[in-house]
């Protein structure tokens, strides 16, 4: 059996989808497995176990030749099953054009039509996306799991990078400090939290309890960790942004003891490793539907009426395009006092233990 998995979304999406795909290799051990997924969270697909081959989409740099060279590759290795993890309009596009002759999607998928089996969902209520993706691979036939767990496998190189790293910014840190990784970054303006409450958290941190804080976030925000950094001025902080893969942020993280991050692909990262805390912070996003999968996290959010409204913009609170560091009026209400409660809590818990 040749199967083709579509699965195009952003990082934290991909990572949640991860547990489907091993379901669906459980089901079909003996087929040939190809993901089609798109360049910015091609580091997931490339190392899972359940995955044969990876096809990468990289969007900035695509050109007509290039998707037309995709579909050819598509087409030339005759899937005998596609699997539209996504259902939107570019991906029923892709199944449809990879010539399988079994194309599922679920009922709702945009452009549906394309598809020629429709896995129903009606009457299902809500559930978290990792569920949900699990649900659409049992209806082509992918066996059960108990336990699901996102995976990103990552190498000896990445877990040397993460060692390097703490060691050339904190160097011979005493054995009882604590490492606290932030994320001011967020793909949404309105899931962001506010910077000034970053640089509140950091300082309460280090003065209280000689924390060392790294800064974690992607290429192009720099200049979040750059207002950090020259607000905090103290070499118990350092700025990891835009400098890891996703594999080396996950073995970054993993030498963590909290991470504070609003819904994002390295907070589904962060919680998928048992011994780090990830302290979630919510506002437009739903943590019932896409909120973090682990044994060893803390969901925070406000209880403001319109939450969670899944809005990229808020009517409440309008945020101007050159104004990236002002956060919605959800975000402003959760405060800094919430997490150094949480961590100091904690703290002392453990002191006595």
């Amino acid at each position: 059996m040749n199967i083709l998995i579509i699965k195009l979304s952003s990082i934290g999406d991909c990572l949640l989808a991860t547990p489907a795909i091993e379901s669906i290799r459980k089901g079909y051990p003996d087929s040939f497995i190809t993901w089609l997924v798109e360049d910015k969270a091609g580091d997931i697909a490339l190392l899972n176990p359940h995955v044969d081959e990876v096809l990468i989409i990289d969007k900035k740099k695509f050109k007509i030749k290039d998707y037309l060279s995709l579909v050819k590759k598509l087409r030339k290795r005759r899937y005998d099953l596609s699997i539209d993890l996504q259902g939107v309009d570019r991906t029923s596009i892709f199944a449809f054009l990879s010539g399988a002759p079994l194309r599922y999607t679920e009922e709702y998928a945009d452009l549906g039509f394309l598809s020629n089996k429709k896995i129903a969902r009606k009457g299902r209520p809500p559930e978290h996306a990792v569920q949900f993706y699990l649900f659409l691979a049992s209806g082509v036939g992918g066996e059960k799991i108990k336990e699901p767990e996102p995976t990103l496998v990552t190498s000896e190189e990445d877990k040397k990078f993460a060692s390097n790293f703490l060691e050339s910014n904190f160097p011979k840190p005493a054995k009882k400090e604590i490492f606290i990784g932030i994320n001011p970054t967020g793909a949404w303006k309105t899931k962001r939290w506010p910077l000034r409450y970053f640089i509140e958290i950091s300082k309460r941190l280090i003065n209280s309890f000689n924390a060392n804080i790294v800064i974690f976030g992607g290429k192009g925000e720099d200049y979040l960790a750059d207002e950090i950094l020259k607000a905090i001025n103290s070499p118990k902080i350092a700025s990891a942004v835009g400098r890891t893969t996703l594999k080396q942020a996950k073995e970054l993280l993993a030498g963590m003891d909290y991470f504070i991050t609003p819904d994002s692909g390295l907070m589904h990262i962060a919680s998928s490793l048992g011994g780090l805390k990830t302290l979630a912070l919510f506002g437009p996003t739903d943590p019932a539907l896409t909120g973090p999968v682990g044994k060893n996290f803390t969901v925070l959010r406000d209880n403001l009426i319109c939450i969670p409204c899944f809005k990229k913009e808020c009517p409440l609170n309008k945020i101007e395009n050159n104004n990236l560091t002002e956060c919605v009026l959800c975000m402003k209400r959760i405060l800094p006092d919430d997490i150094f409660n949480i961590i100091k809590r904690d703290l002392e818990i453990n002191k006595t233990v």
